[in-house]
C-alpha cells in the first residue's frame, strides 16, 4: 500500500503563513513542496524587486529540498503563480540563472493576489536523491 509519509520542515525557508502547513512530504521517493515566495524566515518580504523576489523563492526550496533530502537537479515540475504580468520576463530571468538544466516542465499561472503582497510563487515536485 505504499510507504511512509514524511512531513518536512526547514529552519531555513520562510514560514508564511506560519503553523498552517509544512514545507514538505515525502512519499515513495517524491518530494512535494509547498509553494514559497520571496520572504525570510519571519515571513518579510526580502524587497518589492521580482528578481529579488523570486531569488529569495529559489532560496527557500533549495532549502526545503535539501531539508528533504533532494536538489534543484530533481525537480520534476513547477507551478508558479503571479500577479503581474509586467514581472514575467524579470521572474524568467532569474528562474533560468537558478533552475539547472534540465529545465523542468512548468506552468505559469497569473492570479489576482498572492499573500503578504508577494509578486511570485513558486511550488515545485522533485525526486529524492
Amino acid at each position: 500500500m505504499g510507504g511512509d509519509i514524511k512531513a518536512v520542515l526547514s529552519d531555513k525557508a520562510c514560514a508564511f503563513p506560519p503553523g498552517l502547513f509544512h514545507h514538505a512530504k515525502v512519499y515513495n521517493g517524491v518530494v512535494y513542496c509547498a509553494g514559497q515566495v520571496g520572504a525570510d524566515v519571519q515571513g518579510k518580504l526580502v524587497s518589492e524587486d521580482i528578481k529579488e523576489q523570486t531569488a529569495k523563492t529559489f532560496a527557500n526550496i533549495s532549502a526545503i529540498l535539501e531539508a528533504a533530502g533532494s536538489t534543484l537537479e530533481r525537480v520534476l515540475k513547477v507551478n508558479i503563480y503571479m500577479v503581474d504580468k509586467a514581472d514575467y520576463a524579470g521572474m524568467n530571468e532569474v528562474y533560468s540563472e537558478l533552475m539547472p538544466d534540465p529545465k523542468p516542465p512548468r506552468a505559469c499561472v497569473f492570479i489576482q493576489g498572492l499573500p503578504g503582497g508577494a509578486k511570485v510563487e513558486i511550488e515545485c515536485v522533485a525526486a529524492e536523491i
